[in-house]
């Protein structure tokens, strides 16, 4: 008797990663692949950058790879794809078991192991624009520098997986004497603006770690630009209080935050200042490029609302 053809699904999971629940019902997602007509294989990760050269190594031989972690291991996955020829990347399905989930969240993938597992079976696998930072590494939803950047590195593990998100928020009040203005110049096509700073964000994302929000109607993961905020340095109270309204209310009066879409953007930093990659350190650099790669990976989701509701 011969096995019928199936699609062949790679797991890369990452046993560490947040509090792991999917751990509880991971025998169910398998099942549930398998009789939906999948061939499931997985593979556990050990270390830091294993989920990248799986990916690399086996992408091309399977019709599509999982992510089961984190924002930390799905950014893995997809630099280990990129250096695929984009017709060897297998489409992308995102299991989330991390901490905070920024991009599940913005991807409207459901936190629950199964229900995610159901979105990528039934959803199609949708484009989604790739960050290339310095020309050096990849990420999906962030490259930021300033207050509380370095949080979620800083945190440990332990913390994370047993106070989830409130280990972020201790973790960052730590970190508020450590605050200092980074003197830069920003240079886009878009603007070229220059000053004191004390958070610089670029992002393909609704949120950043609870804590900043982006208008839905102002961000499209496949437009080929970036969402970029530029927090500066308040001199007072006043502009405490005009930078909690603007990020509170998406106030784009430029008072003290600053918002703009591009594809290209250079940083130059008169001091060296520590960056962050998807929740990951970056580096301590004092000049970087920060540059769109369009649609580069297509990750299983559900369509945008406003797509749906044309549809209909």
């Amino acid at each position: 008797m011969s096995l019928p053809n199936r699609e062949k699904v790679l797991f890369i999971v990452n046993p560490t990663s947040g509090k792991m629940t999917i751990k509880n019902d991971f025998f169910k997602v398998i099942k549930l692949f398998s009789d939906s007509g999948f061939e499931p294989t997985v593979m556990m990760t050990t270390k830091g950058g294993d989920a990248t050269e799986f990916a690399k190594e086996y992408g091309p031989r399977f019709d599509r790879i999982i992510s089961c972690g984190g924002d930390g291991t799905l950014n893995e996955i997809v630099s280990g794809l990129m250096t695929l020829k984009p017709e060897d990347r297998p489409p992308l399905g995102f299991i989330p078991a991390g901490t905070t989930n920024d991009l599940a969240d913005t991807l409207r993938i459901p936190k629950t192991p199964l229900e995610a597992a159901k979105t990528i079976i039934e959803n199609q696998a949708l484009p989604n624009d790739v960050g290339v930072f310095n020309n050096t590494r990849y990420f999906n939803y962030i490259a930021s520098c300033g207050a509380f950047t370095s949080t979620s590195y800083a945190t440990p593990q332990n913390l994370k997986n047993s106070l989830g998100h409130m280990a972020y928020i201790l973790e960052g009040i730590k970190s508020l004497n450590e605050i200092k203005p980074m003197y830069m110049k920003i240079e886009s096509e878009e603007m070229t603006i220059d000053g004191e700073f004390v958070f610089v964000g670029i992002t393909n994302s609704l949120s950043v770690g609870g804590v900043y929000k982006f208008d839905p109607k102002h961000v499209d993961l496949s437009d080929g630009t970036f969402e970029v905020i530029l927090v500066r340095m308040p001199k007072n109270t006043t502009d405490i209080v005009d930078i909690f309204v603007q990020l509170t209310n998406l106030d784009n009066s430029e008072k003290q935050v600053t918002f703009f879409h591009t594809k290209n953007v250079t940083i130059t930093c008169e001091e060296a200042v520590k960056w962050t990659v998807d929740g990951e350190f970056g580096g301590k650099l004092d000049k970087v490029n920060i540059r769109n790669n369009a649609g580069a990976i297509n990750i299983f989701r559900p369509a945008p609302k406003e797509k749906i509701e044309t549809n209909e």
